[in-house]
């Protein structure tokens, strides 16, 4: 059927007027574009520093919340304050949406974001349409009568959430900084220990509701962060449950590293890391090669929390007799699971393992070797144990230069340990145990000496040759990559290698049919010689500002430097000066002295001459 004359030409009207109308309206929407993209450029830094100020009140309320007792008004002030922040946010959210020319890539890309936003919104829609009775309805679908107090724990849950998020999203920044990854590394670890001290001085962190002063804040922070296990006030009966959380999610960021955790969970909130992030990354978690860094994060966190929850269920099960509560056993047994595993030695024991419950009891003892043994031997040599086929490396001994290394250096490290200690303390603190479970008793020490700081025997009762074996112990340490301290396995090995191959008039040092860089030699003895320098500095310090005998001095540096956090009784009775000294230690012994000097030396560059040699008589 033909239409008529007229209607198809006001059909052919309609068309053109309709695209003229359409192109306009486009042209029009473009310009609106650019004046938005030349706002957004005005707008951006403000909106950056509006969020920056929102992030620092949601956490000054939230500290005042938790860790203060506030009366009523100042209660509801701060429920108030904690609504203005989330309104804060969701204004500086939709403002950038609003903006912005890429909408859709801003929504994918702040993902999280807009989950939180979109449930506040829901939140409020169902306000309007339902009004109050309806939100007291959802409360009681909660178990709750009244919705305000599940608001306001909504409310800290978000405010906590936008944190981590916001904190998350800072890491891609703060790896793309100017700055040395040795700088960035050892600021990593100086921020969250200044933020675990400020949480520790709150009033709920401690049964006395004073909260602790400033060094003793500090000087337990930075054992957490560092994983040392050093204590001035008593884990167990001082800290609440609030304190002791905290120390337990210090001791978790210091073993695995805040760039490591911020960084995993920034590449899933975020479109991912430039090269150049990624080139700084890979050097603090022990990788080679750029391209594989972000599999290795994945892997040392996932093989840590793996770990970890399996040690949490022996502890689990081996104090089925030791707790009523079924909730206070969990908390006791992933507590004890982070801290061995990230070879800290806090415990929530007063006595730490000493006692008669645990210090005797297998299940314990083996939970507790093993978390420390798998956390100190490295993640490198974890993963390298535990790809491919098992059998068939173990029968071939193909192992990189590196594991076999770590694994013949632990292992005598271990065996000397045990043998010494058992013959040593034979008549000593062992006397009276059958001999099984000095044989125990034995490995249990060998094995937390050397970075863990867990004991099942009184330290202060040893005698002075097991203390100076101690003290060889704790300065090796365990290896590198790992959650442990001291100078490592691997660079003890290496200098004894240069050693025989001095011996032995061998140009090169070898080990396995394979030759050792000599860079890695002179890197080995640059962290021998350092540390010495380091541990007789600081003791000498210490023996200017405490009086206290010689040997538990030495004890205590050493404890200290490598992180290992064994005591013979002294660390409490420390005066100010000499628990700030240890805390520098601490500091040191964790980030490593190698990066520390790196961190303020300029940067290497090479030379394009040479100078001529000549022969120095040193032996």
């Amino acid at each position: 059927m033909k239409l008529p004359k007229q209607w198809r030409r006001t059909y052919i009207n309609f068309l053109v007027r309709f695209k003229k109308s359409r192109k306009q309206f486009r042209n029009r929407f473009q310009d609106v574009e650019v004046e938005l993209y030349d706002l957004n450029k005005v707008v951006e830094p403000f909106v950056h520093s509006f969020n920056l100020l929102l992030v620092l009140l949601a956490i000054a309320s939230l500290v005042a919340a938790e860790g203060f007792e506030l009366q009523a008004p100042y209660k509801r002030w701060n429920n108030y304050l904690e609504l203005t922040i989330i309104l804060g946010f969701s204004l500086s959210y939709f403002l950038r949406l609003f903006l912005t020319s890429k909408r859709i890539q801003l929504v994918r890309s702040r993902i999280f974001e807009t989950i939180l936003i979109s449930s506040l919104a829901l939140i409020g829609i169902s306000y309007l349409i339902g009004g109050q009775d309806f939100l007291e309805y959802v409360a009681t679908l909660f178990g709750g009568k009244e919705i305000w107090p599940i608001l306001i724990l909504a409310t800290k849950i978000y405010l906590i959430l936008l944190i981590i998020e916001r904190s998350i999203r800072a890491a891609p920044i703060l790896l793309s900084l100017k700055r040395k990854p040795t700088q960035v590394v050892a600021g990593s670890f100086l921020s969250v220990i200044a933020v675990g001290a400020l949480l520790l001085m709150t009033p709920r962190a401690t049964v006395d509701g004073q909260g602790l002063d400033l060094i003793d804040a500090l000087f337990t922070s930075t054992s957490a962060v560092c994983v040392t296990g050093l204590i001035v006030v008593d884990t167990a009966t001082h800290l609440t449950m609030f304190g002791q959380v905290i120390v337990m999610i210090l001791i978790q960021v210091g073993g695995l590293g805040l760039l490591t955790i911020a960084t995993l969970f920034a590449l899933f909130v975020s479109s991912g890391l430039g090269v150049g992030q990624m080139t700084l990354l890979k050097g603090t978690v022990g990788e080679t090669r750029t391209s594989e860094t972000f599999q290795t994060i994945k892997r040392i966190v996932g093989i840590t929390l793996l770990i970890e929850a399996c040690g949490a269920l022996g502890y689990y099960l081996s104090w089925h007799d030791l707790f009523d509560d079924n909730s206070t056993r969990l908390f006791f047994s992933m507590f004890h699971a982070v801290s061995a595993f990230c070879n800290a030695g806090f415990s929530v024991f007063t006595n730490s393992l000493a006692d008669q419950v645990n210090a005797l009891n297998y299940g314990i003892n083996i939970t507790t070797m093993i978390l420390i043994i798998t956390g100190g031997l490295g993640f490198t040599t974890l993963w390298e144990l535990i790809k491919g086929n098992p059998h068939h490396r173990l029968r071939n001994w193909k192992f990189s230069i590196h594991t076999r290394l770590v694994l013949w250096a632990t292992g005598i490290l271990i065996t000397v340990g045990t043998v010494a200690f058992l013959v040593l303390e034979w008549n000593g603190v062992l006397s009276g145990y059958q001999t099984s479970d000095k044989i125990l008793l034995s490995l249990f020490q060998s094995v937390t000496t050397r970075t863990a700081g867990f004991n099942t025997v009184d330290i202060g009762g040893l005698g002075t040759s097991t203390t100076l074996v101690f003290l060889t112990l704790m300065i090796i340490g365990a290896s590198p990559a790992s959650t442990a301290g001291g100078i490592k396995t691997t660079t003890v090995s290496v200098l004894l290698l240069s050693a025989w191959s001095t011996i032995t008039g061998k140009r090169d040092v070898e080990f396995a049919k394979k030759k050792i860089a000599k860079d890695t030699v002179f890197t080995a003895m640059t962290v021998f010689i350092l540390a010495a320098v380091c541990l007789f500095f600081f003791t000498f310090l210490l023996t200017i500002t405490e009086d206290q005998p010689f040997i538990d001095l030495l004890f205590e540096e050493f404890s200290a430097f490598a992180t290992v956090g064994l005591s013979r009784g002294i660390t409490g009775e420390l005066t100010t000066a000499g628990k700030s000294i240890i805390i520098v230690s601490m500091f040191i012994g964790r980030v490593g002295i190698v990066t520390l000097a790196l961190a303020f030396a300029k940067r290497r560059t090479a030379t394009k001459y040479q100078y001529p040699s000549e022969s120095v008589i040193v032996a």
